[in-house]
């Protein structure tokens, strides 16, 4: 819970400094990686952001993403994460070609036959978008977690649309 408070204390900090802070939405195709793969196939992911951009290209993207992974040999997963991302976009302005890392905290439940197991941790975000206008954006993200027993991450291949 608390790398969630100091997610939530940071985006409110940046808003209050931000030139411009904008809502949107995001979908992506979710594909497994690492121990993620022994219980998951590729699923869905649905989400809510809010940018800040701080100007001369740099920005922070605070982000709450829902995933639901296909079923794999009667094993589900879902995950809920809660992030904030630093973006660079190399043209210096909230369009064009950017990259982007952060913190994620994240939340699997795993369901296998008779029981439910769940594992919660932070997690690292790396990647890269392009945004073709100020509303419409591409954006491949890798997110990783590492627990006790298995690591679990998923490239999500997305779009992106902010208001």
């Amino acid at each position: 819970m608390k790398p969630i408070l100091a997610i939530l204390i940071l985006g409110t900090a940046l808003s209050l400094s931000a030139q411009d802070v904008r809502f949107g939405v995001q979908g992506a195709l979710a594909l497994p990686d690492n121990d993620l793969t022994d219980n998951a196939d590729a699923g869905l992911q649905l989400g809510g952001h809010v940018r800040w951009d701080f100007g001369r290209g740099h920005g922070v993207m605070a982000r709450v993403d829902a995933t639901w992974f296909g079923e794999n040999d009667g094993v589900t997963v879902n995950d809920l994460a809660i992030a904030a991302d630093y973006t660079y976009h190399f043209e210096r302005r909230q369009r064009g070609l950017y990259i982007l890392g952060g913190l994620s905290e994240q939340n699997y439940r795993t369901s296998f036959q008779g029981y439910t197991q769940n594992n919660s941790g932070l997690g690292f975000d790396i990647g890269a978008g392009y945004d073709l206008d100020r509303h419409l954006g591409l954006q491949a993200r890798y997110t990783t977690n590492n627990f006790s027993d298995a690591t679990y991450s998923a490239l999500n291949l997305g779009i992106t649309y902010t208001f």
